[in-house]
């Protein structure tokens, strides 16, 4: 008769087979992706540094007060006024923003 402690260890041992093909499987798609980038910039069909959604998009408009936004001290982003913390790296903005 098969116990317990077998069929857990098979099933275990299943079940780590498989997320190890799966995460081969990505960090074959994930190297490939980046060969296929690296010669598309060798090639010029591929800006070195593309642009960044996050970094350029407008500063935060004034608020309904017509307070300006606020620099932060770390990073330099622009945040609203009522900030307390930065909203790119979360430092404090201080009383001084």
């Amino acid at each position: 008769m098969v116990d317990a402690g077998t069929v857990y260890l098979v099933a275990t041992g299943a079940l780590l087979l498989v997320a190890l093909g799966v995460g081969l499987r990505a960090l074959v798609d994930i190297f490939r992706e980046a060969r296929e980038r690296s010669r598309k910039r060798r090639d010029g069909d591929l800006d070195r540094y593309a642009p960044d959604p996050l970094y350029d998009r407008d500063p935060p408009a004034p608020n309904a007060d017509g307070e300006a936004p606020s620099t932060c001290p770390q990073c330099g982003a622009e945040n609203a006024s009522e900030f307390t913390y930065c909203r790119e790296c979360a430092a404090p903005l201080g009383p001084g923003r």
